[in-house]
């Protein structure tokens, strides 16, 4: 059995102003039409929370460590979201603020785990220039 390795790939200036005008126009459009809903009280906040999630999904399809960093920030608009919904008394919240707990612990493993690869990866490909 041969052992394969992810290869694990870093943002360049152009990735980052494309997937951050994709998440900002796409959640302004989300935003807007969740708007519509009557009694939707956090549509932007949903449609942010949304858009960073599917591009981070995207991202890791393609092996970039960045989509760890954007699955942050979705799980602390989702924590938000749902610590909101806890003080509204709102059905099921605190349930899902404890799902939004253990997403965002598994999401801190991640980002730190997939840090430390990319760094290993940089090192052996500095090393194999030299």
């Amino acid at each position: 059995m041969t052992k394969k390795n992810v290869k694990v790939r870093e943002f360049n200036f152009k990735n980052s102003i494309i997937i951050t005008l994709s998440c900002v126009i796409g959640s302004f459009i989300l935003g807007s039409l969740l708007s519509l809903i009557p009694r939707q009280r956090l549509a932007f906040m949903d449609a942010i929370s949304n858009c960073i999630n599917l591009c981070g999904v995207i991202l890791m399809i393609l092996r970039f460590k960045e989509s760890w960093w954007l699955w942050l920030i979705n799980n602390i608009i989702d924590l938000l979201i749902w610590i909101i919904a806890v003080i509204n008394q709102g059905e099921g919240s605190i349930m899902m603020l404890l799902v939004s707990i253990g997403y965002l612990l598994i999401n801190i493993y991640g980002t730190i785990k997939w840090n430390i690869e990319a760094k290993k990866v940089k090192m052996k490909n500095e090393r194999v220039l030299f």
